[in-house]
């Protein structure tokens, strides 16, 4: 059997997968932690569901010290939750609803027993319900979702792990959520999650 004619649809067919495979990969910005035993929930009520605007090592802002980050569309006024128990670190809340400087981002931030810092951005003017000191538990109200900062002008809650409370000094750490939908490569843009049920775990 002569088999020339289709070599170079054998070798495009190799390239296209090849593609496929590297591009997928470089989408995937890991090593990310297993997902099934992650101390992290999704930041908003069980049973809400939220789309993801933008995920980590995207084509948007979330590259360099903040490729880790997650920005979850959310009408002002959504209750925000912790994602992980911990004593609230820092709050900011100065600025109004449709300042979009690059640093007038109100704020939540919360020290977890590892010594990591979750940051809630683009919460709305007087949007805190905690004050510096609390101690939180995993699934908590935090805040409430604003349209504060740098939002591109879609209202949305802005997300990210960090190991101190400097995202420019320290970058920020992947993060994968135990009660969402399968994600060992941490959450998808461009798609919704429903924050399922899930069993406490005290982290």
């Amino acid at each position: 059997m002569n088999l020339r004619p289709k070599l170079p649809w054998v070798l495009g067919i190799a390239a296209l997968v090849g593609w496929a495979a590297w591009h997928g990969h470089q989408n995937s910005c890991g090593p990310f932690p297993d997902w099934q035993s992650s101390p992290y929930v999704l930041p908003y009520p069980v049973g809400s569901t939220h789309s993801v605007s933008q995920a980590n090592c995207s084509n948007g802002g979330h590259q360099g010290p903040f490729k880790y980050a997650y920005d979850f569309v959310m009408p002002i006024g959504t209750t925000v939750t912790a994602a992980r128990a911990g004593v609230v670190a820092d709050v900011r809340m100065k600025f109004r609803d449709g300042q979009h400087g690059e640093d007038e981002s109100n704020w939540v931030k919360i020290r977890h027993p590892d010594g990591t810092f979750a940051h809630y951005g683009h919460l709305t003017e007087r949007g805190a319900l905690v004050n510096v000191g609390d101690h939180v538990v995993a699934g908590q109200a935090i805040g409430l979702s604003g349209n504060t900062g740098n939002t591109g002008g879609l209202p949305h809650l802005h997300f990210h792990l960090c190991p101190c409370t400097d995202v420019f000094r320290c970058g920020t750490l992947p993060v994968t959520f135990r009660n969402a939908d399968r994600n060992p490569d941490g959450l998808e843009g461009k798609r919704d999650y429903l924050a399922r049920p899930y069993a406490k775990n005290g982290a």
